[in-house]
């Protein structure tokens, strides 16, 4: 087993969607493409982007937990 696959199925068991750190991430899907995954990279979920990246990012993932279930169900339908 890899650590991408460790971590992937780690991030999956307790409710994450990817890793996110400073306006990068990347989701479970397609999980360090960048093959070196930083040490200041955390678990995250996906949330809604923020009204500034609008029109420029598809999706978004923070380490802040969605505050509203409804908001983490709307994204997960989107996929």
């Amino acid at each position: 087993m890899t650590v991408r696959e460790i971590v992937a199925e780690w991030l999956a068991a307790h409710g994450y969607d990817g890793l996110a750190y400073d306006g990068c991430g990347c989701k479970l899907d397609d999980l360090m493409p960048c093959c070196e995954p930083g040490r200041e990279c955390e678990a995250a979920y996906l949330v809604p982007v923020p009204e500034e990246y609008e029109g420029e990012h598809e999706w978004w993932l923070d380490a802040k937990k969605p505050e509203a279930k409804e908001t983490h169900d709307r994204l997960h339908q989107a996929d």
